[in-house]
């Protein structure tokens, strides 16, 4: 796994890439960060050559003032992809990330070989609240998004650098910047079934920022969509089961069309 950056639009983007193998692009969640990944990457570098970014203004991507939403940050993500010689690869998207993969294969699907949308949804809807992390303390975020309470006192004993804890702040500002123009969240459940790429959904029975009907809702929205869902887990599905996860990806990446 190695660090890069490459100029896109002006600015400089951070990203992480390593391994051999068809390309596997891994999309963020709200934290924004390519980091993220970081236990998952090691486990999928043998089969996959992976990718991951930092939005702009997260981690250590610069700010791009014209990122406004979920449809701007997947059109730089296409940008990206063209910057670095991605012309087809599979993508799969964690909650946040989950919302620009959507994005993509409705607006853009050619470049997808196939989708793997994990605890997101396409909408949001008036009876299950969608819990945003913005403005929240570290504990609170660990409480809301992480069910594994070993996982939780882990994360919450780990001591952070300087410099990350300047990345962490960085992301957690840009991500409240978003929030205010209204429109990360998709409105999407109406277009579902014009995705005609091979799709695998992750979910978690104890998600409580972005429920499991959500994913429900999106393999029944998805023809021929495929659906996994992790027991004894929160939303933080990429943290709380790193290893389940990558074999979950490999086992559906391999598989024929």
């Amino acid at each position: 796994m190695h660090e890069k950056k490459i100029r896109v639009k002006r600015i400089r983007v951070h990203y992480l890439e390593g391994g051999e193998g068809p390309p596997l692009l891994l999309l963020p969640s709200a934290a924004g960060r390519a980091i993220e990944y970081q236990t998952v990457i090691p486990l999928l570098e043998n089969d996959f050559h992976v990718y991951s970014i930092d939005y702009p203004g997260f981690g250590r991507s610069d700010p791009l003032e014209e990122i406004k939403g979920t449809d701007d940050l997947a059109g730089f993500v296409l940008l990206w992809m063209e910057a670095v010689g991605l012309d087809r690869c599979h993508v799969a998207g964690f909650s946040l990330g989950g919302w620009i993969a959507l994005s993509l294969a409705l607006s853009h699907p050619k470049p997808i070989l196939k989708l793997i949308l994990i605890a997101t949804s396409a909408e949001k809807r008036p009876d299950i609240p969608i819990i945003n992390p913005s403005g929240m303390t570290y504990r609170e975020i660990l409480d809301t998004f992480y069910y594994r309470p070993e996982v939780r006192e882990k994360l919450a004993r780990q001591k952070r650098s300087p410099s990350e804890k300047e990345e962490v702040l960085r992301s957690s500002r840009a991500l409240a910047k978003l929030v205010q123009y209204h429109r990360l969240i998709p409105q999407l459940d109406h277009r579902l079934r014009e995705i005609r790429i091979p799709t695998l959904i992750i979910g978690a029975d104890r998600d409580a920022a972005i429920p499991l009907p959500y994913q429900q809702r999106l393999q029944a929205g998805i023809e021929g969509s495929q659906q996994v869902v992790f027991k004894e887990t929160g939303h933080a599905i990429v943290a709380e089961r790193p290893e389940a996860l990558a074999e979950v990806i490999r086992k559906f990446l391999q598989s024929p069309i």
